[in-house]
Formats: structure tokens, C-alpha cells, sequence
């Protein structure tokens, strides 16, 4: 199991750099093909997409991943993933784990013994969670008292995940809409497509029905604030409306009929995903980690996003933000 675990890992190290056909023999020559790929290459990811996160705050004086292989070498070496130092001095140690279910439960034995390697360096450990797409963390104690588990329904109240990271709230307002034309038949100038409609010629922002700024290759001036309209497309996939123009030619119109409560680090996440690579596949939270490597500042950060939503609330969109004193509590930026 080592064995194939090992060979996991040396396929997630280079896939982003390979096309198709060249991942498709890396499989081959692994003896990937039957190893159940496509579940268990995602919880490599998700470690990865956790230190993006980290990244995006701007809050950590070091982040140090462990290679967990060293492992085997000792008998007690029960490595979790991260080491964290954060930049006003708290050390943590952190195991990452995910599940598309609502629940993650880990053996009384196991967590253990993660605790006593991170006791033994000196380091309180946390587990960070995604399930079912949402982010928690907790100290190990909270699982120790919730008979080591954790139901995201039950339990997600007690995270401290956006507490410790600092994350802020933005408040987008009803009555606010974006309109975007696209076209196949002719190349856009503004970098951004549909993988469906083509390229985006031209986007336009209103407020109460005002129009705040459109953008088109012709005036590029707000290009950087239609950022922020990714996440809220995502969001909202299903209230899109899309309007022929003609066979080539597509309107879409994204209208935010209630407040639409933001998180900060989702807008970052939402970027990645509307990245093309190299090999024209969308990026995603391993392949952008290795771009982010080759030190291409291509990332949206937590500075650059307040100043994005900055420029909005002075063109006249009244955005409210607010910071978590818990993670159901907030105080608003009035």
C-alpha cells in the first residue's frame, strides 16, 4: 500500500506539466491505471489547495509542508501535513483531511498518536477540514471531546478556521448585475472565455439599473474589479440568464436579487479555477501551486482584494465588509 501511495504522490508531483497522452503513459508506466485515480488524487490536491489559502492571508511567517514517507523510518513518527508559523508567533502543526460526505471521524489511536509527534516538537495539533466543500478547523481537544469526529451540521459553529486566518466577509448588495457578451466569432481582447459562448468582448456593471462602468477592448480601465464577478457567477450559476444575440453572439445577465455573502479566500479559489494553463485546461489548486512556484505573480491576494472592492464601493456600489469574532458572529465595517 506504501508502495502505491509513493507512486500517487510521484504522479501528483509532475501532472501539471504533462499533456494528455503523456499523463496517460505516466500512468501506464506507474501501474496507475487500477489504482483508483480519480478518488484518491483529490486529498492530494486538497493539501494543496489549503496552502493557497494560506497564501492568499498573507498571514504566515513560514508554511512548511511534510513529506509524511519519513515516516515509515521510525515508529512513532505519526506526521501530519503542515507546520505553521504564523506571523505574530503561534506554531501549529496541522493534518488536512477531506470528504464529499458531512463527516470525518479518525481512530482514538491514530489521532494519538499524531498528538504525541506534535507534542514531542513542541506543536499543538489542528486538523483543518474540507467536507462537502466547506472549510473547518479544529484543535485536536475539540476531537477528543466530540468522540473523535467531527459533522460539519453539528460542528461547523465551533470552527476556528476563519477566526485564525483573519478571514473578512464582503457583503455584496441586492440590485446589483452584471451583463457579459460573448462571441465565437471573433477573439476577445479582454483574456477571459466561456468555455461554451467564446471569448468575453465586452462586460458591463450596474447598480439599481445605473450602469457603473462597462468594460470592452476599448476601455480597459475597470478590467481588474470584473475579478470579483467570477465568484459571484459561481455562486449564482443557476439565476444566469443568457440571451442570443445572434448564432455567434451571447449575452448573459447575472442578477443579485438578495445580499450575497462573500468570504475573501473564495474569490481567490474562484480565480484559479477561471485560469487556463498551458495545455488550455482550467487550473486547479495543484497546478496553480506549481505556477505560484516558478514564481509567476499571477495571485489574487488578501491586499489586492480589498483594494478591488475598494474601487467598487467608490464608483458608487455600496459593498459592506465585516471580520468573524466568531465563526457566526461578525462585525460589520460601518
Amino acid at each position: 500500500m506504501s508502495s502505491d501511495i509513493e507512486r500517487l504522490k510521484a504522479f501528483h508531483h509532475v501532472e501539471s506539466f504533462l499533456d494528455e497522452e503523456t499523463k496517460l503513459l505516466l500512468k501506464k508506466k506507474l501501474n496507475l491505471e487500477n489504482s483508483n485515480l480519480e478518488n484518491r488524487l483529490p486529498g492530494l490536491k486538497v493539501e494543496d489547495e489549503f496552502a493557497l489559502i494560506l497564501h492568499f492571508f498573507n498571514n504566515c511567517k513560514h508554511i512548511i509542508s511534510i513529506d509524511e514517507t519519513t515516516s515509515i523510518l521510525t515508529d512513532e513518527s505519526y506526521q501530519s501535513d503542515f507546520v505553521i508559523h504564523f506571523k505574530d508567533g503561534k506554531k501549529i502543526m496541522v493534518e488536512v483531511k477531506s470528504s464529499r460526505d458531512n463527516m470525518f471521524k479518525i481512530s482514538q489511536n491514530n489521532l494519538k498518536k499524531r498528538r504525541t509527534f506534535a507534542d514531542d516538537l513542541g506543536y499543538g495539533l489542528y486538523f483543518s477540514l474540507r467536507l462537502n466543500d466547506y472549510w473547518m478547523l479544529f484543535p485536536s481537544d475539540y476531537l477528543i471531546e466530540n468522540n473523535y469526529k467531527i459533522e460539519s451540521h453539528k460542528d461547523m459553529n465551533n470552527s476556528i478556521f476563519l477566526t485564525m486566518l483573519n478571514a473578512t466577509i464582503y457583503i455584496i448588495p441586492k440590485d446589483v448585475k452584471v451583463e457579459s457578451i460573448y462571441s465565437l466569432k471573433q477573439n476577445g481582447s479582454l483574456g477571459i472565455r466561456h468555455g461554451e459562448y467564446g471569448e468575453l468582448i465586452s462586460i458591463k456593471l450596474f447598480y439599481q439599473d445605473t450602469l457603473i462602468f462597462e468594460v470592452s477592448e476599448e476601455n480597459k480601465e475597470h478590467l481588474p474589479e470584473c475579478l470579483l464577478f467570477e465568484l459571484w457567477y459561481d455562486m449564482l450559476l443557476d439565476n444566469i440568464v443568457f440571451e442570443k444575440l445572434d448564432e455567434l453572439t451571447v449575452k448573459s445577465i447575472n442578477k443579485i436579487t438578495d445580499e450575497l455573502m462573500t468570504l475573501d479566500f473564495k474569490y481567490f479559489l474562484s480565480s484559479i479555477n477561471h485560469m487556463f494553463n498551458v495545455y488550455d485546461k482550467r487550473h486547479e489548486s495543484s497546478s496553480f501551486l506549481k505556477l505560484l512556484a516558478s514564481n509567476v505573480d499571477v495571485s489574487l491576494n488578501k491586499e489586492r482584494l480589498e483594494i478591488l472592492f475598494n474601487r467598487l464601493i467608490e464608483l458608487g456600489v455600496p459593498i459592506t465588509s465585516g471580520k468573524f469574532i466568531s465563526n457566526d458572529t461578525i462585525k460589520l465595517n460601518i
